[in-house]
């Protein structure tokens, strides 16, 4: 047995990288799970805005609100034209800024 032992450091501190346990990677139902529920905050973020300020339509927070809440439903699955989903969007994104202005007029 040698009095002096030799450690190759590159090959032992590979080995402890090796060892350590890797991150799980999700399942594709997590995943898209996980896409919808960020989806879905960021449309609720995007209809928090104000549409309407002041007597006037906030015209991006509007479109901003439709493109959030078009992407959600696309992620749900929907099998609509990305403009089909972007129209009933913007529908209902319009009528909850006249909504709004009405409300902020009383």
């Amino acid at each position: 047995m040698a009095a002096i032992r030799k450690i190759n450091w590159t090959s032992a501190m590979r080995d402890l990288r090796n060892d350590r346990t890797k991150p799980a990677v999700p399942s594709f139902l997590a995943a898209r799970s996980l896409e919808i529920a960020r989806l879905d905050r960021l449309a609720k973020e995007a209809a928090a805005r104000p549409l309407a300020a002041g007597g006037a339509f906030d015209r991006s927070a509007i479109m901003g609100a439709a493109i959030a809440q078009a992407r959600l439903q696309r992620a749900k699955g929907s099998k609509a034209s990305w403009s089909d989903l972007m129209a009933s969007a913007l529908k209902s994104a319009w009528i909850a800024a006249k909504q709004q202005r009405a409300l902020s007029a009383h």
